[in-house]
């Protein structure tokens, strides 16, 4: 099969679960059996958890990309050739006729020596009217005040003006602004979010395509047309991206089964958690008899090994599994950590409240909020940084005390944190 132009990217949110990290895989194999040119990214590192689930069914992590703006590589014009550092004068002529374009640049080898502007060029031609001797080419050459690199963004280049292209010192072309209006955007599909905050850097200037998730609506997307989006209140994106494989008659491949159910009981927490549906678990099952598993043993397995943060610096845990959030006017996050025994991590408490600041402060956050969730006693210890003691008591109705609140029966960041959190920032 050949493919002409970008592959699509799939991928989850900026700091990645294991929702994000196997849906990813899971939907961008859905589309390739079915012809589509797809390609799954992550946006962040992977977490123990779902690394766990790669490694076990013997997956092959996706590619860390970090931005989906179009790079200077997309649009360069590579046709335009360069001037010989030894060039004559009616080469020079030659070659501002023919490439029609102010500022021409200048190359020793292929090596990038700088550029050579019209006007100068033919200012120096006064000289011969007044009996100067012509200067050369190489007397003309100056170094231009911006060049780009192909891994910079297109969207820098300036609205105005021809700019020279280099690879480290070796020439590569030529671009304006409109050869980046031209450049493809970059199509993506979203799956397990869809907030703005959460989204991979650059969205503004690629083209998303679809979206499926299990979350709150939050924020408005834009997109250039009509996109398929597929939103439904489960436990789990996995379960969403499972349905389409049936409703599609498309087989769900044996290591792919194995990571939608990883994602399943991740989300659900091994079904503990609220945000478990009826079909959440029916699906569990099926994927479990086609990974060849057994739920409850894998699933306890690799909880286990998301489980161990014991090698965590703070930092490290305030930003795991990170996610932002806003009203409309503040932007705040939430991290979660979920743990077997929350004692040898709360021990850690007063670094952890350092943490959360540092974290706080570096983006001028309304607020940070950790949550310590207790896999056994199915209950989070609630931590946060900033001037908000009076919101979280408002949302829970409990006392707060040092920066922190203790709340039994809660596991779930989408549904039992979030929307008191907003309701009570009103």
């Amino acid at each position: 099969m050949i493919f002409l132009s970008k592959p699509i990217f799939v991928t989850g949110h900026k700091s990645p679960d294991t929702d994000s990290i196997c849906t990813s895989i899971a939907f961008a194999t859905l589309r390739q059996l079915q012809g589509m040119n797809t390609i799954p990214i992550r946006a962040g590192e992977i977490n123990k958890e779902s690394m766990f689930a790669l490694q076990y069914f013997k997956v092959e992590p996706q590619p860390l990309v970090t931005d989906v703006y179009r790079k200077v590589g997309d649009a360069v014009r590579c046709d335009v050739p360069a001037l010989p550092k030894q060039a004559s004068l009616k080469d020079a002529v030659q070659w501002f006729s023919q490439q029609g374009v102010d500022v021409a640049p200048v190359v020793e080898g292929n090596t990038f020596v700088g550029v050579v502007d019209k006007q100068v060029f033919a200012d120096a031609f006064i000289l011969s009217v007044l009996g100067k001797e012509l200067p050369l080419i190489a007397d003309l050459v100056h170094t231009p005040k911006q060049v780009f690199a192909p891994s910079d963004k297109g969207l820098d280049v300036p609205d105005t003006g021809e700019f020279v292209v280099v690879d480290g010192e070796t020439y590569v072309g030529m671009i304006n602004a409109a050869d980046v209006e031209l450049a493809e955007k970059q199509k993506v599909m979203l799956v397990d979010h869809n907030e703005q905050k959460q989204i991979i850097d650059g969205i503004e200037d690629a083209e998303i395509v679809s979206v499926v998730d299990h979350h709150r609506i939050g924020g408005t997307l834009m997109t250039d047309g009509p996109i398929f989006i597929l939103f439904r209140p489960v436990g789990c994106t996995a379960t969403i991206v499972t349905s389409l494989y049936e409703q599609e008659g498309v087989e769900i491949p044996k290591a792919i089964a194995g990571l939608l159910l990883s994602a399943i009981l991740s989300d659900t927490v091994l079904f503990r958690s609220p945000t478990c549906t009826a079909e959440d678990k029916k699906t569990a099952i099926k994927l479990a008899a086609i990974a060849g598993v057994d739920v409850e043993t894998y699933g306890m397995e690799m909880l286990k090994a998301g489980a161990n943060v014991s090698d965590l610096t703070p930092d490290q845990i305030v930003h795991n599994d990170m996610k932002e959030f806003s009203d409309g006017i503040h932007t705040f996050t939430v991290a979660q950590v979920q743990v077997m025994d929350t004692t040898d991590v709360l021990k850690q408490k007063t670094e952890l409240l350092a943490a959360l600041e540092r974290l706080r402060a570096s983006k001028d956050f309304i607020a940070s909020f950790l949550m310590v969730t207790s896999i056994i006693d199915e209950a989070t210890t609630f931590l946060f940084a900033g001037d908000i003691e009076h919101v979280v008591a408002k949302a829970f109705a409990k006392d707060v005390a040092d920066q922190a609140v203790y709340l039994p029966h809660v596991m779930s960041r989408k549904k039992q944190i979030i929307p008191p959190l907003l309701e009570a920032m009103k």
